[in-house]
């Protein structure tokens, strides 16, 4: 396979670096930050993985079937569980 190589000129190749390694610390802090979470989590903690207030999420569980662990009048939310319901609704 042959390589294509492209001359920028300084200015735009040091914009250009500084743009992905922006880029990138933002996934890395994005990643630590869903990771900080625990695996199953309450309804305050819910809302903020998801990224909403819990007033949007409390809607969210009265709108959609958001699958909860209930045990003793206890509710727990999987992290797994919230990530495929996000991506279900992607679009």
């Amino acid at each position: 396979m042959e390589s294509l190589q492209v001359q920028l000129p300084n200015d735009l190749r040091e914009a250009t670096k500084a743009m992905i390694g922006d880029a990138l610390s933002e996934a890395i802090k994005d990643a630590q930050n869903k990771n900080s979470f625990p695996p199953y989590l309450n309804k305050g903690e819910a809302s903020a993985y998801c990224g909403v207030s819990r007033g949007i999420f409390n809607a969210w569980l009265k709108k959609y079937d958001i699958p909860t662990i209930k045990i003793e009048g206890v509710s727990r939310f999987r992290r797994k569980a919230l990530d495929e319901f996000m991506q279900q609704h992607e679009k």
